[in-house]
């Protein structure tokens, strides 16, 4: 059952990959420039707004195990539209092909939904719009 799951997530993903799926619904994908840290966010008008952020040198420090993770922990971050940011638990990459996610560049933000991530050299910044967020960087992580 939950590689059905998986398999109807991401098949949605590669066919929402570069349109809209729907009126309201919509992926926003982006990298850093040091192309170490790749994001989606995930705007549908059925369910609730996700931002997750993958960064491949891994969180450090590595966090605890999430409670019931049986996946891979401890590199991915999520934000929800009005959340506290989480660990993600994940078996699979944010987007379909992340080495051809759009670069943020230093310096520049993006706003995607409920979300707004800023690119800087010291890492990258996100956060709803309850001001919730996190800082992700190559040697250091933080939530707000």
């Amino acid at each position: 059952m939950r590689y059905l799951l998986a398999a109807l997530a991401f098949a949605l993903i590669v066919l929402a990959d570069s349109a809209s799926v729907a009126a309201g619904s919509s992926i926003t994908g982006f990298q850093t420039p040091s192309r170490n840290i790749v994001c989606g966010a995930f705007v549908f008008s059925s369910q609730p707004a996700m931002l997750r952020c993958d960064i491949s040198s891994g969180l450090k420090p590595k966090p605890a195990r999430p409670k019931n993770c049986r996946f891979d922990y401890g590199g991915t971050l999520k934000l929800g539209a009005t959340d506290r940011t989480t660990i993600g638990c994940i078996s699979d990459a944010v987007l379909p092909n992340p080495a051809k996610a759009p670069v943020l560049a230093f310096g520049k933000t993006i706003k995607a939904g409920p979300f707004k991530c800023t690119s800087a050299k010291v890492g990258l910044t996100c956060k709803n719009r309850s001001g919730h967020g996190f800082f992700l960087a190559r040697g250091r992580w933080s939530t707000f």
